[in-house]
């Protein structure tokens, strides 16, 4: 079988990050050495390991890595400054990587991870830095559910108000129909009384045969 693949991302663990920095390294020497041996290539090479340990290559003569160096910058038209402060970014370099680590083991504690060597005053300190840090996610919490419900309210009202102007137009519709309805009765109930009236034609013609009577039919 073959190897996994590794994830590209720092590791944590100290001692196993600096056991992979000193095999990767010699494994990077190696091929650098060869490249410059089977190609004839000037190669300079400077590590800093993660303590500040410097490596190069070639290890055996400085002077080589300084030509490489200096060719590199006649190359590119880089003049190094006269003033010499190797030292004062040397200072600077190393008070980055404490900061660096007293923040990495900050973050660990916040994790919860290597408090076996914190005595017993920074324990309490690191609890009440969990307990501020609690109450103000506590306060933005409440903040959040409170907007929260607000919006629900606010939904809520528009729901309403959604239905009201359902219910009115439903319920406009249904007396509408009604009084179609009635409407048509009552055209039905006039026309109905309209056919049973007589007309003035049948009036006449009754009176004419009453009148055409002879008399003793009148009696």
């Amino acid at each position: 079988m073959g190897r996994g693949k590794i994830e590209m991302k720092r590791i944590e663990n100290r001692t196993n990050r600096q056991v992979t920095y000193s095999k990767r390294r010699q494994g990077l020497m190696k091929k650098t050495k060869e490249l410059a041996i089977l190609c004839d290539a000037q190669i300079g090479l400077i590590i800093f390991s993660g303590t500040g340990k410097l490596h190069t290559f070639p290890e055996s003569s400085n002077s080589s890595l300084e030509q490489t160096i200096q060719r590199y910058l006649n190359v590119q038209g880089i003049q190094l400054p006269v003033h010499d402060n190797r030292e004062e970014l040397y200072s600077e370099l190393q008070a980055l990587r404490e900061a660096i680590h007293n923040a990495e083991l900050r973050i660990r504690n916040y994790l919860c991870e290597d408090l076996g060597p914190l005595p017993l005053e920074d324990l309490q300190k690191h609890e009440q830095q969990l307990e501020l840090s609690l109450n103000v996610i506590r306060v933005r919490k409440n903040q959040l559910m409170q907007q929260q419900m607000e919006n629900l309210r606010r939904k809520e009202q528009l729901l309403q108000t959604d239905n009201g102007n359902m219910y009115r137009w439903l319920m406009g519709g249904v007396q509408l129909q009604e009084q179609q309805q009635q409407q048509q009765q009552l055209m039905g109930q006039t026309t109905l009384f309209i056919e049973e009236q007589p007309s003035s034609s049948t009036v006449l013609e009754l009176a004419t045969s009453v009148l055409s009577l002879p008399p003793s039919t009148h009696s």
